[in-house]
């Protein structure tokens, strides 16, 4: 997207890329005045991450602007202020603007200041495990610890009972001192019916804020949005004209510059709304609130950057849209409950046709492949239309033209939430999906996923897996993953050569997207194959991998000689 809307406004971009992504859509869509660098390594840290390489290749480049996209260094107050310190006009806020609202704590405190309502709690850092035990007992339980830092989902914690805050409060601080490294803690009422929803802000440096609309994040999944809507079934016109007046209070006390979104509980029990966050970058779901707006967001970051005036900027409200994110994962069964693990691998089709009533930002495409290191979100699809029903109607049946196979996606998913009576009547909570996995038929769902991605066309049977001249087997590897052959460097290997071993016991770890998932010789069985029989045993007697390699879909990973019968 970011590259689409700097060649419409002539801007000449040097994109960065790491190892893995150099042949990514991105690359492909670069023209002639355009560049790719490749910053190197494969994970987060290795690239991405990397400042002071970013910083590097943007002097050596000469570049004037960098725009930092929508994760990673994004929300980086000392990202920014490297940017300032070498000449390069940084597209986003300035640093005192993302210091304020990107630290949790001082956001809320802002926002108590210019009088905007926030959640019951600690509004500070806690001192202590016994200092949040003190605050629980006061506003009542359940309460939220949460990091200062976290995101994404992560560094945050329901606290259900007073004999759990102790224990919570220091797994939640060490967690975040290890993936953000700050284990600064807060704590706030637990809403236990709300409605998620955020307020679209640009503001310029000559103080011209402008409201665009508002957004409805409410269907998500361990704090991680699927669906967002450019209206709330639930909201009173009331309560979303005073957002807007509290998001244009927060930038201005801030004298926030560029795009941002501001962020609030919707409380069904109370009828009342509450400020979270404030999201210091451009998000995911933007093109939701450009479609209803006329206001090409990007673009006028652009504008905003260069110093340009937003006064005469004029949104308006016309119609409905919906955005789906279309994740490479894979439904299965956990404790008799549905869950979603990341499928990275290579695409082979991908079908995603063009309406005037879509709007679709990709990295899928056939050929290419998705990689292990970052997030399984593969394609966003916008669908506009003149209301909410209409919207979900043609968004449901743009769905049905859809194609991806070669990985697992969660489309399935998306189709049966669309087809819903619930979600289409539109009197839910955040609560929704979660309770919508627990209804529905489980395993139709996981069926369906599967058959969307025709996995069978990358099956195996069992005479592919004999080595010629011995009875040996090969243990191929199902997806492309980083191979961990212990659970950490202080622990025991899963299997060692020469062992023996069930087809119940675990070879390996593969990790992809951040989770861990064991390997198992059981799991290459299905029905009508059994590559591997549940009443042998196999002695492992080669293993390929070392821990943190790469493997790719169909890499050897082991070899195993069955054994005598049990």
């Amino acid at each position: 997207k970011l590259i689409r809307k700097a060649q419409d406004n002539n801007i000449a971009v040097v994109l960065i890329q790491s190892d893995p992504d150099m042949d990514s859509v991105p690359v492909d869509m670069l023209g002639p005045n355009d560049r790719v660098v490749c910053i190197g390594g494969n994970t987060p840290d290795e690239s991405y991450l990397n400042a002071k390489s970013v910083l590097r290749i943007a002097a050596h480049e000469g570049v004037d602007a960098l725009h930092p996209g929508i994760g990673f260094l994004s929300e980086s107050s000392q990202f920014a202020a490297l940017c300032g310190n070498n000449d390069i006009n940084f597209v986003g806020p300035p640093v005192s603007s993302m210091e304020t609202m990107g630290n949790k704590s001082n956001a809320i405190n802002t926002a108590i200041r210019v009088d905007v309502p926030v959640v019951p709690g600690s509004h500070g850092i806690l001192t202590s495990s016994a200092n949040a035990a003190s605050i629980a007992e006061d506003i009542g339980y359940p309460v939220l610890l949460k990091a200062v830092h976290g995101g994404g989902g992560k560094g945050i914690q329901v606290v259900e009972s007073a004999d759990r805050i102790h224990a919570l409060f220091h797994q939640i601080s060490t967690e975040a001192k290890a993936a953000f490294g700050n284990g600064d803690v807060y704590l706030e009422k637990y809403v236990t019916s709300l409605r998620h929803i955020e307020v679209q802000v640009l503001r310029d440096r000559h103080g011209n804020t402008k409201i665009l609309g508002l957004r409805d994040c409410s269907v998500q999944r361990n704090n991680q949005k699927i669906f967002e809507e450019s209206g709330s079934t639930m909201l009173p016109k009331e309560l979303e004209e005073s957002a807007y007046n509290f998001a244009k209070k927060l930038s201005d006390a801030v004298e926030y510059v560029g795009a941002g979104t501001v962020e609030f509980i919707f409380d069904l029990d109370s009828m009342a709304i509450y400020f979270m966050e404030m999201n210091t970058r451009l998000q995911v779901e933007h093109p939701v609130t450009e479609l209803v707006s006329g206001i090409d967001i990007v673009s006028t970051q652009f504008r905003i950057a260069e110093g340009d005036s937003i006064k005469d900027l004029a949104p308006v409200a016309k119609g409905y849209a919906i955005e789906v994110r279309i994740n490479a994962e894979k439904a299965v069964l956990k404790n008799d409950a549905v869950e979603f693990v990341p499928t990275p691998g290579n695409i082979r089709e991908c079908v995603l046709p063009e309406q005037d009533y879509i709007e679709i930002i990709s990295m899928a495409a056939p050929g290419k492949q998705v990689s292990p290191f970052y997030d399984s979100m593969v394609a966003q699809i916008i669908c506009y239309g003149t209301d909410r029903n209409d919207t979900i109607r043609k968004l449901r049946d743009y769905l049905e033209t859809t194609k991806i196979t070669g990985v697992c996606t969660n489309i399935p998913l998306l189709k049966r939430v669309l087809d819903d009576e619930v979600f289409v009547g539109g009197t839910y909570d955040t609560t929704y999906l979660p309770r919508f996995l627990k209804r529905i038929d489980s395993d139709a769902l996981i069926h369906d996923i599967e058959q969307a991605a025709d996995m069978n066309a990358d099956a195996v049977d069992a005479s592919q897996l004999r080595i010629e001249g011995s009875n040996e087997l090969k243990v191929l590897s199902p997806s492309t993953s980083i191979f961990y052959g212990s659970s950490s460097p202080s622990e025991p290997a899963f299997v060692k050569e020469g062992d023996v071993i069930d087809v119940s016991q675990t070879l390996c770890l593969m990790e992809a997207m951040k989770m861990f998932t064991p390997l198992t010789l059981k799991q290459f069985n299905r029905s009508g194959a059994e590559l591997y029989s549940k009443n042998q045993k196999f002695r492992v007697t080669r293993i390929l991998n070392s821990d943190g390699q790469q493997v790719n879909q169909g890499d050897l990973l082991f070899v195993v000689k069955p054994e005598t019968a049990v």
